[in-house]
């Protein structure tokens, strides 16, 4: 696989950067800086496996390379390729049978295939290695300088948050995403735990699309609906991806939420939507949510108290299709496999100053992450 839009690298001598990045951090970012402005220009392999240990934490090998090559996207120096060793027999042979692997990947990103090629290697046995088999130049680097490992950060991301790779945070990062049925404070939850946590959020994709749409609920058809549940996911995704990020994301709605909407619009005869372009919306949806990760999930029971916000037609306020939409919710979670990680905001108020809830269910969920977090002992 080469890199969209880059030229081969030029020059006559190439440093040579391998690791699996699970995920990429400063030392290892480090080397790959020495080794390209010590040379002309620098090759990164991203070596992995199928099931191998970075897809606990969501990072297989393909996902591993595309965020190695989108870091590096603008730096015409610096070329990165996968080496995939699926299907490469585990032997004595391994170490032989990879470098024939990576030399033809190498081979494909140079103009010149006489270049001299140095690779810059963190472990002595690695070194060893590459140094018996090839008659390239071998460089021992040391990462321990950095004070930081995969390791280390695998075991306790947020300690190491500023040492990881930006692209490779999405994956560490904490996703909390908040629902429920109109009217029950959610918005105003998400945009408050933002505040308190200076962390990045989402908000619900559908009332931007509506308002610039100028469509109502009754009006959204199956396109409609595809093109909100793709909507929601990519705003989600972004949210999660910011710069802003420092190890949390609050995210209000989720495809889940709007597949729940698109299916209340099937039972009624004064939406738009049909029961075919429902067909095609779920199996959509259904194809995002499982690629939904969430680590807790807040969900805000139906209150007592409507508020027309002027974006969800007005029979939203009957208590019966609120339950209605509530339970439906819960299904999705449930079909989802996250109900495990969902916790019910049903925290209560006083009459005299929180009729409602609102204050009760905002430090209900503030504990929550705060636990989840580590801020406070569980």
């Amino acid at each position: 696989m080469g890199n969209l839009y880059k030229d081969k690298l030029k020059g006559t001598r190439i440093g040579i950067v391998f690791g699996t990045f699970v995920p990429c951090h400063v030392g290892q970012l480090e080397v790959i800086m020495r080794a390209k402005k010590e040379n002309d220009g620098c090759v990164v392999i991203v070596s992995g496996y199928q099931g191998d240990f970075g897809e606990q934490f969501g990072l297989d090998v393909y996902r591993r390379f595309r965020y190695m090559r989108e870091l590096f996207a603008n730096d015409n120096q610096i070329y990165v390729v996968m080496a995939d060793e699926t299907d490469m027999p585990k032997q004595s042979e391994t170490w032989r049978l990879w470098l024939e692997i990576v030399e033809g990947k190498i081979q494909a990103s140079l103009y010149d295939s006489a270049a001299k090629k140095i690779w810059y290697v963190g472990e002595r046995t690695y070194a060893e290695e590459v140094d018996k088999l090839t008659e390239n130049e071998v460089v021992l680097v040391n990462e321990s300088v950095y004070q930081v490992s995969g390791a280390g950060i695998r075991e306790n991301p947020l300690k190491y948050w500023n040492a990881i790779a930006l692209p490779f945070r999405r994956a560490f990062s904490k996703k909390v995403l908040v629902l429920g049925a109109p009217s029950g404070g959610k918005t105003r939850l998400v945009e408050d735990l933002a505040k308190v946590y200076s962390c990045p959020y989402s908000f619900e994709f559908s009332r931007k699309y509506q308002e610039e749409s100028n469509v109502n609920d009754f009006e959204l058809d199956g396109m409609d609906y595809q093109r909100l549940v793709t909507g929601q996911f990519q705003l989600n995704r972004d949210t999660i991806a910011s710069r802003a990020n420092q190890g949390l994301a609050i995210l209000d709605t989720d495809v889940m939420v709007t597949k729940v909407y698109a299916r209340l619009g099937v039972t009624d005869d004064a939406y738009a939507i049909t029961e075919t372009e429902y067909r095609v919306v779920e199996q959509a949806a259904d194809a995002f949510i499982s690629r939904q990760q969430w680590d807790l999930i807040l969900l805000v029971p139906p209150t007592k108290k409507y508020v027309d916000d002027g974006y969800r037609n007005m029979e939203y306020s009957e208590d019966v299709l609120l339950r209605t939409i509530h339970e439906m919710m819960l299904e999705e979670i449930e079909k989802s496999g996250n109900l495990g990680k969902m916790v019910l905001l049903d925290a209560k108020g006083t009459a005299e100053i929180d009729e409602f809830g609102y204050y009760a269910r905002y430090k209900q969920a503030k504990g929550l992450i705060d636990q989840m977090m580590g801020y406070i002992e569980v």
